[in-house]
């Protein structure tokens, strides 16, 4: 009993010391770029919002292959008229992509915040204020910057939770309304004072913010044995495959999947095959309203085949609230 509980604790305790790692990731990917990030809006006119909150999605907060490798912190592919060099990295394709390398992360930013200005593209962008991250967020989705249709969720979820709105003089924004300055605080108009209609009180947690609330308290590295990580909201397989350097079809195959169409925020996404038999500390399992084989499967690590094989049902079994699955 007492080795169970100390089993318990210990796993308790690496599950937190792992999501605060995560956090402190990004903390400190924030603080590394926050500079750049002011001083493209300056140059620019992109909010210092939205840059920090793309990077954070697109290079894994940093740890992505290819920032590491090849400084790339927005998933910037070479394009017929790149002249530079090129890294080969996993994304949509069945084939590795062709990336651009930058001699150092100022490069990056400064060729990421080129596209946006420069390409009609994104020309209507410009049209929303650089405290305006709701607009923008929801503009760059629409303009189709990213292929995932949560990636303004994304973005906006980042923001609200690390309080990148601070960093240019913002504020927390209600969806739906419109920015508005009421004026400033000083002659140079670099402090602004915003209308309380468009304004969050910062206690309040936006819908976006509770959806990477609940991604993160899911955050998991292991299970079964076998390695895994959480689906964020904005990012897609391509992200996943990205980060680990993993072909995509390879991660469909681990995950039992003919495509990601059914993927949601925050599901399990195993990087390696999983296990045949459940190795943990559960016998068996409870089944709760929505389960399925395939996301009991997920839930645990263990093969699907091997779990209808366990309870003689199949992957389209249906299920009953409260019925008993054997895990071994």
């Amino acid at each position: 009993m007492k080795r169970t509980t100390l089993t318990l604790l210990f796993l308790i305790l690496c599950t937190t010391l792992t999501m605060a790692q995560s956090k402190n990731d990004t903390r400190e990917y924030i603080e590394r770029f926050k500079k750049t990030a002011i001083d493209q809006e300056r140059r620019y006119g992109i909010p210092a919002t939205i840059t920090l909150a793309q990077g954070i999605l697109e290079s894994g907060s940093g740890k992505s292959g290819l920032t590491r490798n090849a400084h790339n912190h927005f998933g910037m592919k070479c394009g017929k008229g790149w002249k530079g060099q090129v890294y080969l990295a996993w994304d949509d394709d069945p084939y590795k992509s062709s990336f651009r390398v930058y001699a150092n992360d100022d490069e990056s930013f400064r060729d990421h915040a080129e596209l946006l200005k420069n390409n009609k593209r994104y020309a209507e962008l410009f049209t929303h204020s650089i405290y305006d991250y709701r607009g923008w967020a929801n503009g760059l989705q629409r303009c189709g910057y990213a292929t995932s249709k949560h990636y303004a969720q994304g973005l906006i979820g980042v923001i609200d939770s690390y309080q990148l709105y601070l960093i240019n003089g913002g504020v927390k924004l209600k969806p739906g309304k419109t920015v508005t300055i009421v004026r400033y605080k000083d002659k140079d108009k670099t402090e602004p004072v915003f209308d309380e209609e468009c304004q969050m009180a910062e206690e309040e947690e936006s819908e976006e913010e509770a959806s990477v609330a609940r991604v993160m308290q899911r955050y998991v590295v292991e299970i079964n044995n076998v390695r895994c990580t959480v689906l964020y909201p904005g990012q897609t397989l391509a992200h996943v495959a990205m980060k680990y350097d993993i072909e995509k079809s390879k991660l469909l195959e681990y995950n039992e999947l003919a495509s990601e169409a059914k993927l949601q925020d925050g599901d399990i996404v195993y990087l390696e095959k999983k296990k045949k038999k459940y190795e943990g500390l559960h016998d068996y399992y409870r089944v709760k309203e929505g389960d399925t084989m395939h996301s009991i499967s997920q839930e645990f690590g263990i093969r699907m085949a091997s779990l209808c094989k366990l309870n003689k049902k199949n992957e389209f079994s249906i299920l009953h609230d409260g019925e008993r699955l054997e895990l071994k």
